[in-house]
């Protein structure tokens, strides 16, 4: 059996090892955020060995600590491969190793709570925003692509001026990491491109770097070279509660430019590479898709024998 004490630096080592694979910029600080909150427990707890019954507890102690369910399961999976690790290295041997995988911490089952704006909720949003100060200009210019591109607010962030570029005759966003490291481009919708060129030319005295969105203080100075992922979210709950009178997160607006564009008539396989999703199984959920067996698609192939 591995103590703590033993078990301890090789942890630490490991963190480095697993996080520095991953190519996403987002998935490291995710993984390492993970590890290390588990280190600091593990190694606090005192346990006499790194097993199922450690894994099992630290669990226990983040659903007891009002973590989401949800958390909770990506935690686990995080912590499967750093045990991958460490059976390689021998720090832990086998039957540990296959203990600890035969732990299970599922989902809750049913969906998750999802919200959708209406095409005139999103005007509403738009056009109720002040136009008084640079942030203003700014947090409009974020709305218009989270709505309007569906990004992610990790690629929002990471966005530089030299990925707004043209091509087949219109204003595209190039080279968008997203998860699993898959680029993508995505075309950018006149009225979205008018909000972002109004904050590209209001702000261009004041940019501190490469980055297109930047943090400004109180006073209208910069801050930040790049918005954080936190700042983003913070800015579209706080107008959307102003606005609309109720909140509404980054990816609710994702959602909400897929389903208004799918409903416009998008295909759905334009609608899945804008998003950057692996599966269109997942581009079916975003858009509340249930199978419709009165209208069966086979039913529109008008055939006579």
């Amino acid at each position: 059996m591995e103590t703590a004490r033993e078990t301890a630096p090789a942890l630490r080592e490991m963190v480095n090892s697993v996080t520095n694979r991953l190519q996403n910029q987002n998935s490291r600080q995710s993984y390492r955020s993970a590890l290390e909150k588990f280190l600091a427990w593990y190694s606090a707890a005192g346990h006499a060995a790194l097993d199922a019954a450690a894994v099992r507890e630290y669990l226990l102690y983040l659903e007891n600590s009002g973590k989401a369910r949800g958390t909770i399961a990506t935690t686990l999976s995080v912590l499967r491969q750093l045990f991958k690790d460490l059976r390689r290295l021998g720090t832990i041997n086998e039957k540990t190793y296959r203990d600890l995988l035969e732990i299970r911490f599922r989902r809750p089952r049913g969906q998750r709570l999802r919200t959708w704006l209406t095409l005139v909720e999103v005007q509403e949003l738009l056009q109720g925003l002040p136009r008084d100060r640079i942030q203003d200009v700014r947090d409009r210019a974020i709305l218009a692509l989270l709505a309007g591109c569906g990004l992610r607010r990790f690629e929002l962030c990471g966005l530089r001026l030299e990925q707004l570029q043209e091509a087949q005759g219109r204003s595209v966003i190039a080279d968008i990491h997203g998860k699993g490291d898959r680029q993508r481009t995505v075309a950018v919708p006149a009225w979205a491109g008018k909000c972002l060129e109004e904050w590209i030319a209001d702000s261009a005295e004041l940019r501190p770097g490469a980055f297109i969105f930047f943090s400004i203080r109180r006073n209208g100075t910069p801050g930040s070279a790049r918005i954080t992922p936190q700042g983003v979210r913070d800015i579209v709950a706080r107008r959307s509660r102003d606005i609309l009178g109720k909140q509404v997160l980054p990816h609710d607006l994702r959602r909400t430019y897929a389903q208004l564009a799918y409903k416009a008539g998008a295909d759905l396989r334009q609608v899945q590479l804008s998003l950057g999703h692996s599966s269109i199984r997942t581009t079916e959920i975003y858009l509340g898709l249930d199978q419709d067996f009165a209208n069966a698609p086979g039913d529109l192939l008008e055939i006579s024998l």
